[in-house]
């Protein structure tokens, strides 16, 4: 009894070639491919009809099919030489991709597992390697997403982001407005910064208003160099990181005082001594952390500590008041509540906020800004998650180029198109 198979054509559609022979086992399927004598050898240049000089035959991965992972399709690419243009060229199926050995459909199917599972694991799928699957997935990004868009730039995000040990920092460039990556650079100094600025346009920098940065040197003074018109914006979120750090020394402070041992204290004194200072080394997060989300034994402990250390208690209040003047949402308001809380700091007698507050109040306008522009890194805080949950999904990138397509691929989630063709 004869076995009649139909749809063929519509199953391996490959432009100015039919299918002549389909070959079935138990996990592999072959393809044999001819070429289709009523489509012309044409020149790729000119489209001039060439003659063919030669066939030499080649071989190319297909999607799975069934139980068959492996699917193969063997094809005769032919040579012709243009008598126009003087070119040789050999021509091969459009839908193959033939210095990869692949169509373009499975690289797009390995592009789209790659979004939810590392390469090895695709690689188990796709009969091929993973150091393959990731060559493919980079030139199918490369081919699908769009160029950043430079020309309706207004705000800038800007931030480091460790990505490996042995401190191995990548400069970060968002879109203010979007979120979207627009530069990605290895380490975190003026010049990995400057070499975005470099691929603008002197209109392009014109247009860009803002820049929200940490307080970092090198970034600060690449904008002023290359946007001198721009104003710069101190983060609120590394503000508060800066801040609490600086708590943290006036904890660290109180508890040495404490831990010192006193000449001709008792026995009992020595151990009320120690229990303090162990009071106060836990008291880390209670101090840091806002009331609201501290539990009840925890905020009962830190109750505890404000009432018997006064210069906690000084650094806690001072604390909770910047963090209440950043949630300011109108300007003077704001202006007039920070300059209070530069005068109130500088009188504490605290030094590491003393320090911290005359940095405040030299930069009071960039730290206004972030209020003026309504422009803070919370978009980078979560791309650093992003970046974070790339690599290790991938165990490691050491490709720059294809971090950047993947982390662009993924921050704006371009669609992955299958791959079709124009007929002629």
């Amino acid at each position: 009894m004869g076995l009649n198979v139909r749809g063929l054509r519509a199953m391996f559609p490959f432009a100015g070639y039919r299918v002549d022979e389909v070959i079935f086992s138990e996990d592999l399927v072959q393809v044999n491919l001819q070429p289709d004598r009523r489509r012309r050898l044409a020149c790729p240049q000119c489209g001039v009809t060439m003659g063919c000089n030669r066939t030499t035959l080649h071989m190319a991965l297909d999607l799975p099919m069934g139980l068959a992972r492996q699917v193969l399709i063997l094809y005769p690419a032919r040579q012709g030489r243009c008598r126009k243009c003087r070119t040789v060229s050999t021509i091969h199926p459009a839908e193959i991709d033939s210095r990869r050995r692949a169509t373009h459909r499975v690289m797009r199917l390995a592009t789209a597992l790659s979004v939810h599972m590392p390469a090895t694991a695709v690689a188990c799928f796709l009969p091929t390697s993973d150091s393959t699957i990731r060559r493919w997935d980079k030139h199918v990004l490369h081919s699908i997403l769009p160029p950043p868009d430079l020309d309706s730039l207004r705000f800038l995000m800007v931030d480091e982001k460790s990505i490996g040990k042995g401190h191995q920092y990548m400069t970060i460039v968002l879109n203010g407005d979007t979120g979207e990556l627009l530069h990605l650079a290895e380490g975190k100094k003026k010049a990995s910064l400057k070499s975005f600025f470099d691929t603008l346009t002197g209109a392009q920098k014109a247009r860009i208003q803002a820049v929200c940065v940490d307080r970092s040197g090198a970034y600060v003074a690449c904008v002023e160099e290359e946007l001198p018109d721009a104003e710069i914006v101190y983060d609120k979120f590394h503000l508060m990181m800066n801040l609490n750090h600086t708590i943290d020394l006036v904890r660290r402070q109180e508890w040495n005082k404490v831990r010192k041992t006193v000449d001709g204290e008792t026995e009992v004194q020595s151990k009320e001594r120690k229990d303090k200072a162990t009071f106060i080394k836990g008291q880390r997060y209670n101090l840091l952390r806002r009331p609201e989300n501290n539990k009840p034994e925890q905020q009962k402990r830190l109750e505890e500590l404000l009432a018997v250390n006064e210069s906690l208690s000084k650094a806690y209040i001072l604390l909770d008041d910047f963090r209440n003047t950043l949630s300011q949402v109108h300007v003077g308001t704001a202006t007039r509540a920070l300059r209070l809380w530069i005068t109130t700091a500088m009188a504490s007698g605290l030094d590491p906020i003393i320090r911290f507050a005359k940095g405040v109040k030299k930069h009071l306008r960039r730290v206004i800004n972030a209020i003026r522009f309504r422009l803070n890194n919370g978009k980078m805080e979560g791309f650093n998650n992003l970046v974070s949950r790339v690599i290790h999904k991938a165990c490691g990138l050491h490709d720059p180029v294809y971090l950047k397509l993947k982390l662009r691929h993924q921050a704006i989630k371009t669609p992955i198109p299958p791959y079709i063709h124009p007929r002629k």
